[in-house]
C-alpha cells in the first residue's frame, strides 16, 4: 500500500491528512492501529489486529484507506451519532401549548423525535431532551459564528424560509443545509421568492425538505434539479393521539365546556385557525345545511371578521394541545375544508386519523396524501399555479353531502376510521425521523463524492524540503 497519509492534530483532535486527494480523515481506535501498521501486507495486517476486530471492519478500514477505488467506510460499531445544529431566530418556547400553527409543532416534534438518533444543537431554549444541547447563536456577531464553526456539524436543519439571515451560514459551514418547506407557495408571492433566493444559493450538497411530491412537482416549473427536493412527510405521536370510547369523549368534551348537547346529536368537528383561506365561511355554511347536526370549531379567530354563527355551531376558541386528542376523540366525523396555498400536508386531519376519527377534507395536494382511502375527499376546484393566500373554491354543499353519507352510514364510517388510524401509524414522527437522518447521511456521501471539504475549513499541503504538513485556516 502506498502511504500517502500524514497524522496531525488539530483543536484536540486527531486526524490523517490524504496529501493526494486533499482531504481529512477523521481517526478513531480503528483508524489509529491499521495506521500504525500500515506498511505491513494486508493479511498480516488482519493477524495482528485479530484479537480486537473483526476481518471485515479491518478491510473496510483497510478499502477506505485506499479512496477513492472505494469511497465510503461503515463500521458495525462504535458509529458517532450525527450532530445537528438547528437553528431559529425566533422562540416558540412556552408557546407551543396553545399552538395551531402546523409548521411550528411539526419542526417541533420532528427535532424531538430525532434526537433520538442525533445531537441536536437548537439556539433557542428548548425542553429538556436527552441529546438536545441548548447553543446560543448570534448570526451577527463574529464570535458566535466561530463557536458554531468549531463544532464541525454533520448538519443544519434551517426553521423557514423567510429567516434569510441564516443563508449565510452556507458561507461558513461546509455541511449540508436542509430547508424545510412547510409552506411551497401563498403570500402574494413571498414564499415562492424566498424559495428562488434559497435555490440560488445553495451548494450541490444541500437540499429541500418537502412533505410530499406535490411540492416538488410545483416547482419542478421553476427548477430543473428536482433532485434537491427530498420528502419527509409530517408524523404524528400515536401514543398522545389514540381512539377512545366516543360516547365517553363526548360526555368528557360536554363537561369541559359546559356544553351538554354534545352530548345529544352528532358531532362535526374542526381544529385549526378560523380565517376565511382555512375555509371557516364553508364550515359554517355547512353547519346552517345541517341544523340537526352540531358543528364545533377550536382556534383562533380572525378579529376583524365577524361571522354570523348558527345555533347548530360552536365556536370554542384556541385550546391546549393537552385537550386535543379527546376533541378529536369527540368528533362523529372531521372536516378539513381549508381552501389555504399553504395547505402541504394537513397535520390537524392526521392527529384526528390516530385518534379513530374520520376526515372529510378538500382535495388539496397536502390533505389528499394524508388521507389518501382512510377518509373522504371532497372535489374543489383548484388555482394549481396560484401563489397568494386562496389556492381555490370549495362548495358548502358538496361538505355537506359527504359529512351526511358517514353520519348515516355506521359501518363505512366505522370501518374508515380503522383505516384511518393505521394510515396514522405509518406516519409517525419516528419515521419522519430516521426519514430525515437517512437524507442528511446521502447528503454527506453527495459531499465527498464531489470532492467538498470535510470537516472543517482548512487547507494542508506538503512542503517537499521539510517533509511536513502546513495548515491554512480559512475561517
Amino acid at each position: 500500500m502506498v502511504h500517502r497519509y500524514k497524522r496531525i492534530e488539530f483543536q484536540e483532535k486527531s486526524y490523517l491528512a490524504d496529501l493526494d486527494y486533499h482531504r481529512l480523515l477523521p481517526v478513531d481506535g480503528l483508524v489509529q492501529d491499521v495506521f500504525e501498521r500500515i506498511e505491513s501486507g494486508v493479511e498480516e495486517i488482519v493477524t495482528d489486529l485479530a484479537d480486537k476486530y473483526t476481518e471485515s471492519e479491518i478491510r473496510n478500514c483497510l478499502n477506505y484507506l485506499h479512496w477513492p477505488q472505494v469511497q465510503s467506510f461503515s463500521r458495525t460499531l462504535e458509529v458517532p451519532p450525527l450532530k445537528i445544529l438547528a437553528p431559529r431566530m425566533h422562540s416558540t418556547h412556552g408557546q407551543l401549548r396553545w399552538n395551531t400553527l402546523g409548521a411550528s409543532v411539526a419542526h417541533t416534534e420532528l427535532l424531538k423525535a430525532l434526537s433520538k438518533y442525533a445531537t441536536i444543537h437548537v439556539t433557542q431554549e428548548f425542553e429538556e431532551m436527552d441529546n438536545m444541547v441548548l447553543t446560543p447563536f448570534n448570526i451577527r456577531e463574529k464570535s458566535s459564528v466561530s463557536r458554531i464553526i468549531k463544532e464541525n456539524y454533520d448538519g443544519v436543519l434551517l426553521w423557514y424560509v423567510d429567516e434569510y439571515e441564516m443563508m449565510s451560514l452556507l458561507n461558513y459551514l461546509h455541511v449540508p443545509v436542509v430547508l424545510p418547506i412547510y409552506t411551497a407557495r401563498g403570500a402574494n408571492g413571498r414564499i415562492a421568492n424566498g424559495m428562488m433566493r434559497w435555490y440560488a444559493s445553495m451548494r450541490n450538497f444541500d437540499g429541500f425538505m418537502t412533505l410530499s411530491q406535490p411540492t416538488i412537482d410545483l416547482y419542478s416549473t421553476f427548477i430543473h434539479e428536482t433532485s434537491l427536493f427530498h420528502i419527509v412527510p409530517c408524523g404524528v405521536d400515536t401514543d398522545f393521539f389514540q381512539p377512545e370510547d366516543k360516547g365517553q369523549a363526548k360526555q368528557k368534551v360536554a363537561k369541559l365546556l359546559d356544553k351538554p348537547e354534545i352530548t345529544e346529536k352528532p358531532l362535526v368537528g374542526y381544529i385549526s385557525r378560523f380565517q376565511v383561506e382555512k375555509g371557516a365561511g364553508v364550515f359554517v355554511d355547512a353547519a346552517r345545511l345541517m341544523p340537526k347536526v352540531l358543528f364545533l370549531a377550536a382556534g383562533s379567530i380572525e378579529e376583524s371578521y365577524r361571522y354570523d354563527f348558527p345555533e347548530n355551531f360552536l365556536h370554542i376558541g384556541r385550546r391546549p394541545r393537552e385537550e386535543l386528542p379527546v376533541l378529536y376523540n369527540a368528533f362523529d366525523v372531521f372536516c378539513f375544508r381549508s381552501i389555504a396555498c399553504s395547505e402541504e400536508f394537513g397535520l390537524v386531519a392526521l392527529e384526528a386519523m390516530a385518534c379513530g376519527t374520520v376526515p372529510v377534507v378538500s382535495s388539496y395536494d397536502g390533505p389528499k396524501y394524508v388521507v389518501k382511502d382512510a377518509g373522504v375527499v371532497v372535489p374543489a376546484m383548484l388555482y394549481d399555479r396560484d401563489m397568494t393566500s386562496i389556492g381555490g373554491g370549495i362548495l358548502a354543499e358538496d361538505f355537506a353531502e359527504a359529512i351526511a353519507d358517514l353520519l348515516q352510514d355506521d359501518v363505512n364510517r366505522h370501518k374508515l376510521a380503522e383505516k384511518a388510524r393505521q394510515r396514522a401509524l405509518e406516519l409517525t414522527w419516528d419515521n419522519s425521523a430516521k426519514c430525515l437522518l437517512q437524507v442528511f447521511q446521502n447528503l454527506n456521501v453527495k459531499k465527498r463524492l464531489v470532492g467538498q471539504q470535510v470537516h472543517m475549513p482548512i487547507g494542508f499541503g506538503l512542503n517537499e524540503n521539510i517533509h511536513d504538513i502546513t495548515i491554512l485556516c480559512l475561517g
